[in-house]
């Protein structure tokens, strides 16, 4: 797809009488499993919105000019429209794309989606779209919200979005607010001027921050959160927000100067419960020491310490590192509250099935530490069921807590070790439709392993 240039006609009003759908074409499979027509249900509403409220509406594949293609008219609908109607029942990258560009413009806008469609959470919460089915009694419901919903849409007063092109170019701080979380891209508005929104994307952030796999679950970029950065207008008018505005990229140099294996210096900036929180002195960048290090080396706010580069990822703008010095283990006890007694009994989530490895990580609540469930330690049954892949990660197991031993491979951690409880009522699986309820069969437990086979707490196994 080549470039489109999104700016809206100087001197062009809004339409008000004008409503415009972005939504799916033919046919689809909705939430329920059966399929729905969307050039006939969008058929429907036209004739509904035109006879009853004599709007206007169009979509975008009505344009009558073969040389415009569909996200050029969408764009030009979106434009012009004094009602955008979005609908979300199937996913759809350019029905996301043009929601957002809605957004942007600030549209009056009301939103549908087929009854229990995947509606991100964030868009959900903020534009309530209207459920429906392909029931007739339901259709007629959404009939009468639709237009009780424009008529309450027309009756808004605050102004849209400029997007005119600009002269030159020009850039401005702002504290903004999230209100549309993706994956890879937010877009804000500013909280002085409502009319001023734009979209940042991940690669857009600051370079000393860490690029969060998903934004929309980011406790910084979720939909809510306070963001501050700059708006930025190009020589070509378009705007977006940045958190990097006038600042050099430091990467090329620090992975020149932090070589693997080789010993720096940093300061302790944060310590908290996902660890100690670092500066590095040479050329910036910030890490982290893992909690169980810090605890044991009694790291503490403004600390100088040694540390090992183990890694760099400029893509990810990352630096991995390790203390210097292991920090000796003098914890003759597991922390409290950090780890379980023995004998506590959980109805554990499995976490990673390594059939080859005959174990099998349970993540127990209110614990960060997985715990290990070795195949001499469960019923066959749960077993065959594992290796026939029947119970997978996600589903249920009970187990009682058998051990909590040092661990052999990290400094100042603990094993968990489990068994499957001997006498649970039956195996609970959840998360697997096809999975069969399973008993479990008293007296498999405890079975006596060769030297070593239950040490298998390789890696960190933290949640």
């Amino acid at each position: 797809m080549g470039s489109m240039n999104l700016e809206r006609k100087s001197g062009r009003p809004v339409e008000p009488d004008l409503v415009f759908f972005l939504m799916p074409y033919e046919r689809k499979t909705v939430a329920d499993g059966s399929e729905l027509d969307f050039n006939l249900f969008y058929q429907e509403l036209r004739d509904e919105l035109v006879s009853k409220m004599q709007m206007r509406v169009e979509r975008a594949d009505e344009n009558g000019d073969s040389s415009v293609g569909l996200l050029e008219a969408a764009w030009d609908g979106v434009d012009r429209a004094g009602i955008v109607v979005v609908d979300l029942s199937v996913p759809s990258t350019s029905v996301a794309m043009e929601l957002g560009w809605a957004m942007c413009l600030h549209k009056r806008m009301v939103v549908l989606a087929y009854e229990g469609a995947d509606v991100p959470t964030n868009v959900r919460g903020q534009l309530r779209p209207i459920p429906y089915t392909q029931d007739m009694q339901r259709i007629r419901k959404l009939k009468e919200d639709l237009k009780e919903r424009i008529r309450t849409e027309l009756r808004r007063t605050d102004p849209e979005m400029d997007l005119k092109a600009r002269t030159g170019s020009g850039a401005f701080e702002a504290t903004t607010t999230v209100e549309i979380a993706c994956r890879d891209h937010v877009f804000v508005r500013d909280i002085n001027d409502a009319r001023r929104s734009a979209e940042l994307r991940r690669e857009d952030l600051g370079y000393d921050e860490m690029l969060p796999e998903d934004m929309a679950t980011h406790k910084d970029y979720c939909q809510g959160s306070t963001v501050t950065g700059c708006f930025v207008t190009d020589d070509e008018g378009r705007v977006k927000f940045t958190r990097r505005h006038r600042q050099s990229d430091p990467w090329p140099r620090r992975v020149s100067a932090y070589l693997p294996r080789q010993i720096q210096s940093a300061r302790v900036t944060n310590i908290g419960p996902s660890g100690a929180f670092i500066r590095l002195s040479a050329e910036g960048g910030k890490s982290f020491i893992p909690p169980y290090q810090a605890r044991a080396a009694g790291l503490a706010e403004g600390d100088e310490i040694q540390v090992r580069i183990t890694k760099v990822d400029p893509q990810q703008r990352r630096i991995d590192v390790a203390l210097a010095e292991a920090p000796k283990a003098n914890l003759t006890e597991p922390p409290e509250g950090e780890y379980p007694k023995v004998g506590e009994r959980f109805v554990g989530t499995l976490f990673d099935v390594n059939l080859g490895g005959g174990f099998v990580k349970v993540r127990l609540g209110g614990y960060r530490r997985l715990g290990l469930l070795h195949f001499t330690n469960m019923s066959d049954e749960l077993w065959q069921a594992m290796r026939a892949g029947s119970v997978t990660k996600g589903s249920e197991v009970h187990v009682v807590v058998s051990k909590v031993v040092p661990s052999r491979g990290r400094v100042a951690q603990w094993d968990i070790g489990l068994e499957q409880a001997a006498d649970a009522a039956e195996l609970l699986v959840t998360g697997q439709p096809d999975a069969a309820v399973l008993p479990v069969v008293p007296g498999q437990l405890g079975r006596a392993a060769e030297a070593g086979t239950q040490e298998h707490f390789e890696g960190d196994p933290v949640a």
